[in-house]
């Protein structure tokens, strides 16, 4: 089996740091792991891909706040410039945020599967990752 794509949008460094650990020890698949500290640079690297799709992650963690571009952005760009991925790539919001007006803009965006408040553990992390599994197998 080929090794799983996650990539994580994130600007907060001690998140990233955990998150990449968890999932380099993530026991029932290899996992690359690709990490933007906001949605600008991951929309540079999509950007830079488009024409490339088995590049394109098989999950996608985005965090709400960020600077330069912020996650709800990057959904709306990667919306409207077409990238097809956004439907068949399993997509989170990982946010600390519990705001009416985040957690309603979730229902603008029909293909995010779920909106995750922070803190987000191993054993929430794993969870996923083992449901994303034996959905492809």
């Amino acid at each position: 089996m080929n090794p799983m794509r996650v990539t994580l949008v994130e600007d907060n460094a001690i998140f990233c740091f955990l998150f990449k650990k968890f999932l380099e020890d993530y026991p029932s698949r290899e996992i690359d792991v690709e990490i933007f500290s906001n949605g600008k640079a991951a929309w540079d690297h999509f950007s830079s891909i488009k024409d490339t799709p088995n590049l394109f992650p098989d999950m996608l963690f985005v965090d709400i706040n960020m600077p330069f571009m912020n996650g709800w952005e990057l959904i709306e760009n990667l919306v409207v410039n077409n990238f097809d991925f956004i439907h068949t790539t399993t997509i989170y919001i990982v946010s600390s945020s519990k705001s009416s007006l985040d957690l309603g803009k979730l229902q603008e965006y029909q293909f995010i599967k779920e909106y995750i408040i922070k803190p987000i553990d191993r054993e929430g992390i794993y969870k996923l990752l083992d449901e994303y599994n034996q959905n492809i197998t």
